[in-house]
């Protein structure tokens, strides 16, 4: 018991890295896909990678060193199926009561196979919404992963196999499965169900939140480094300046004035719009405000600063600092359009579509959404 307790404890030791490592691709995901990140969805996700970690080091916690391994006696596969099941029947035959039988290591480790993957079947029906003969096929496959982990000696990190496979860890690890999926209505029953889930991720959607723009903001940071390392490498590295006027003047103004996408705002579902009816100038006034004023404007401020009189260097600071103090308060929720926003008439919206199908399932076609306006125009003209 104290192994298994030993192995579940470094899983979550090293849970945080693994899902700092994940967090970035995830929310894209999740943004790209639905146009939110619900805490319901994100714990269930998170959740299952830490289950799927824990039960990949109790497969294969404790290490033993390689001169360990070399000293056992070469273990050879026990293929025969349903072998635990006399092993059982002698069990009960040597012991003289149940609590005894169920402390034989033979009943305990069968029961722990069986309870490994439980867990996996629950989630696979509740959250992957799999078919109960889905179930059994990923829940054997799992296994099979697990056992050749074990046959292989970690993939060749060791000279041979220092656990056993067992034919009959196949089966009672699917087993397992069965059971998950069997009793998941009653486990997650005061649980929404995925539909339910998928319905409030794509509602929440609809708004474009300040951590979706954050992320969109960071993909573009990226995206704009590696362009402007490009520019000094082929400009050369003495001049900041003129690759940072150029990159910004490409990437930031120019595309999006022109497609109304980054690369960034493109991957998370956001798109800019303008309620002017001169919808590419407000755009191109809005980026250049928003990033030759806003983000970058400081670092030519204070290299041009000998060219630019004091009191606009004032209403330049005062300015700069209201803009930082609306974004800010973003963070806090405040809804208020930002103030480069308001004066372009210009916002952030979300492309992520959601309609309801007769089946009740949630879809982002919006060609189905433009064939349905269609059809009922024409319904109309006939009337």
């Amino acid at each position: 018991m104290e192994v298994y307790l030993e192995s579940i404890k470094t899983a979550f030791l090293i849970f945080p890295f693994l899902a700092f490592l994940i967090t970035i691709p995830y929310l894209l995901l999740q943004y790209h896909k639905y146009g939110s990140v619900p805490l319901i969805r994100s714990s269930i996700v998170y959740t299952f990678i830490l289950y799927l970690l824990t039960a990949y080091f109790l497969v294969i916690l404790p290490l033993p060193s390689k001169e360990e391994v070399l000293a056992m006696p070469t273990k050879a596969p026990q293929l025969i199926p349903f072998t635990f099941i006399g092993d059982f029947i002698d069990a009960f035959k040597e012991t003289s009561g149940v609590l005894s039988f169920l402390k034989s290591p033979i009943v305990y480790t069968t029961l722990f196979n069986i309870a490994i993957t439980i867990p996996f079947g629950i989630y696979l029906r509740y959250y992957f919404k799999k078919k109960w003969y889905t179930t059994i096929i990923c829940t054997f496959l799992l296994s099979l992963y697990f056992e050749i982990t074990q046959l292989t000696g970690l993939y060749g990190l060791y000279p041979k196999a220092y656990r056993l496979f067992d034919v009959d860890d196949l089966i009672v690890n699917t087993f397992g499965g069965i059971i998950g999926h069997l009793i998941t209505p009653i486990i997650t029953i005061f649980l929404p169900d995925r539909d339910e889930i998928d319905r409030i991720s794509y509602k929440k959607g609809k708004v474009v939140s300040i951590y979706r723009r954050l992320l969109a903001f960071l993909i573009d940071l990226f995206v704009f480094a590696t362009l402007m390392f490009i520019l000094l490498a082929f400009l050369g590295f003495n001049d900041f300046l003129i690759p940072l006027i150029i990159a910004t003047t490409i990437y930031y103004i120019i595309l999006p004035t022109l497609t109304s996408y980054t690369l960034g705002k493109y991957l998370v579902k956001i798109k800019l719009v303008s309620k002017s009816k001169y919808k590419h100038l407000s755009i191109f006034i809005r980026q250049t405000i928003l990033y030759f004023i806003i983000t970058f404007g400081p670092i030519l401020v204070l290299n041009y600063n000998n060219h630019i009189s004091g009191i606009i260097i004032l209403f330049y600071i005062l300015f700069l600092t209201y803009a930082y103090f609306e974004i800010f308060l973003k963070f806090f929720g405040r809804k208020k359009p930002l103030i480069y926003e308001r004066l372009t008439k210009t916002e952030n919206i979300s492309t992520v579509y959601y309609i309801e199908t007769t089946e009740n399932e949630p879809s982002q076609d919006t060609k189905s959404v433009i064939k349905c306006k269609k059809e009922e125009v024409k319904d109309e003209s006939r009337d």
